[in-house]
């Protein structure tokens, strides 16, 4: 039997991102983005994804109704960032993105345009309208090419 190199030091992660939802679940997630990021010192990014397979076909056809959805999560946002600094967190973005299912477009498309490093996102969320980013917990941590964390409370 080999001998096991226990001497690793751990990561210090550069950019934390963290995909938030309105769930207890997406509050946990954010929570623990929070403290790695200030734990490291890094970067925190906060980004929220508009489903649009949530939409229904008539909604999906008003651009009034996107319009509403897409101002509430950018609301929700800049609610977050604000949380996460008065939280110690010092370098906080946020990110709104859209697409099909949330798990891809923050690893497909948020991750690499900001250089991500950690990704967080919640364990599962409540039903409805907000439940995109934790239903999509398993896919990120199966396909992720940067360290991932499931949280849960």
């Amino acid at each position: 039997m080999s001998n096991l190199n226990l001497n690793i030091e751990p990561i210090q992660f550069k950019r934390v991102l963290v995909g938030v939802d309105e769930s207890e679940q997406g509050y946990v997630a954010l929570a623990n983005a929070i403290h790695q990021a200030s734990e490291d010192e890094a970067q925190l990014i906060i980004a929220s994804v508009l489903e649009m397979g949530d939409l229904s076909t008539i909604d999906a056809l008003h651009l009034d109704v996107i319009k509403e959805r897409r101002a509430q999560i950018e609301a929700n946002l800049a609610r977050y960032k604000t949380y996460a600094e008065s939280q110690g967190a010092e370098n906080v973005i946020t990110v709104f993105a859209d697409g099909a299912k949330a798990g891809e477009v923050l690893l497909q498309d948020v991750a690499p345009k900001v250089q991500a490093d950690l990704i967080i996102v919640g364990a599962h969320s409540r039903e409805g309208f907000w439940e995109s980013l934790g239903s999509q917990a398993a896919y990120i941590a199966r396909h992720a090419k940067i360290s991932s964390m499931v949280a849960r409370k």
